[in-house]
């Protein structure tokens, strides 16, 4: 499950490495919400990063200002109807440098942020479907692949978004039939390669969204 996550200024250095340019408003997002406009490099526009809305419409759904689906299973995307046709052609990266996730206590669910050891900024794993797919969008919109989480962070949730290793991204973007082998790139992270720690509450609220949501929790 991935329902937020951030997409601060250190991003900068994550598109010099795919080599594509920031939209010239761009503006950082510390509680990156579902619904929302959000920065992706899509396989039919690579030299850019693109803004798609954060939520699949199902093709059959009656209602199409219904809920949007956010996440897709890496175990099942290549075959469920909704989500195969974008798996083989409409893939992208979702540009992201953390995402949070609610742990289960006695006092209730309790937020933290998840981000890499070495806290650079990483791409998600996304599928996307185009305005004209029956949507009702006016904009394409897109879905985070998830997997199994490993075993250091599995007591927060047992599911995270896929974070593609830097060798992957090109054979993502890149117009294949190798559907096994796009398959067998959508793996969790090893244990150390992901830390997780406490933040406030008040990332609860998609409409807070300033940089003091990233921080740790104070304890004091």
């Amino acid at each position: 499950m991935c329902g937020r996550y951030s997409i601060g200024p250190e991003i900068e250095s994550l598109v010099e490495k795919l080599k594509v340019a920031l939209p010239p408003d761009f503006t950082p997002h510390y509680n990156a919400a579902p619904s929302q406009h959000l920065p992706v490099v899509s396989n039919i526009q690579r030299s850019a990063v693109s803004r798609f809305q954060w939520g699949i419409t199902p093709f059959w759904a009656k209602d199409k200002s219904g809920q949007r689906l956010i996440n897709a299973r890496s175990e099942t995307v290549h075959e469920k109807s909704t989500f195969k046709r974008s798996f083989q052609k409409h893939r992208c990266l979702v540009l992201a440098d953390g995402y949070y996730e609610w742990k289960k206590t006695p006092k209730g669910k309790e937020p933290y942020r998840i981000v890499l050891t070495n806290e650079s900024p990483f791409v998600f794993a996304g599928i996307w479907q185009s305005s004209d797919e029956g949507s009702g969008s006016q904009i394409p919109e897109y879905s985070i692949i998830t997997t199994q989480a490993p075993a250091s962070i599995k007591d927060i949730h047992d599911r995270m978004p896929v974070i593609l290793n830097e060798a992957a991204w090109e054979f993502w973007l890149g117009d294949t039939e190798d559907y096994e082998g796009l398959q067998d790139v959508l793996r969790p992270l090893d244990d150390e390669q992901l830390q997780a720690y406490p933040v406030s509450k008040r990332v609860n609220n998609a409409q807070n969204d300033d940089a003091e949501l990233i921080n740790p929790l104070s304890t004091n």
